[in-house]
């Protein structure tokens, strides 16, 4: 296993309310969202599912869909009903960017993320996972208490990608430079 592996295995562990039914494993591995990540019991995170794969979702018991895309984005425009007709609940949160990223738009994160955990399995998604991964970084840090340098790793195991220098400063971590050194 590697290591990014070994560390969001052990940060969810820690990280992670025990809510999860016995069939979830099944369930996530039925539905095969873009860079599909589970980094936290009971949530599978990755990019924009497809209406089948909120269907697929639907039948498998995930109670709540989580957005953090933005009404300005193409291609989900049909997701919203869909999730509200298969009866599951509907919440979108937009993060444009990182000026979205604020201790305030994270807490309030954190509060839904906890009211979709408690009623069941959740699906969250952005584009392509890169803002889940942010989102759960600074998540972990300013409101679990997790050290920045942990929460920055369990950004990136969580599908965080070009937000990472944001997600850093914002940690401040804007000084320090986390690829290894090469040795010479």
């Amino acid at each position: 296993m590697n290591r990014r592996a070994t560390l969001l295995l052990t940060l969810t562990a820690l990280l992670a309310p025990a809510v999860s039914p016995a069939h979830e494993t099944a369930a996530f591995a039925l539905l095969p969202i873009p860079n599909a990540r589970v980094p936290l019991e009971g949530v599978l995170s990755g990019g924009q599912p497809t209406p089948e794969q909120i269907e697929a979702a639907a039948r498998a018991g995930f109670r709540t869909v989580i957005n953090l895309r933005t009404e300005q984005e193409p291609g989900f425009e049909w997701e919203r009903e869909a999730v509200e007709k298969l009866g599951m609940r509907y919440v979108q949160m937009p993060v444009t960017g990182p000026e979205s990223l604020t201790r305030e738009s994270v807490e309030r994160f954190d509060a839904e993320l906890r009211r979709a955990q408690e009623a069941g399995p959740v699906l969250l998604h952005c584009a392509s996972g890169n803002r889940i991964g942010a989102i759960l970084a600074l998540r972990a840090a300013w409101v679990q208490g997790v050290d920045p340098e942990q929460a920055l790793e369990y950004g990136r195991a969580s599908g965080m990608t070009r937000m990472e220098k944001s997600a850093r400063e914002l940690l401040g971590l804007h000084h320090q430079d986390s690829t290894p050194a090469k040795p010479e």
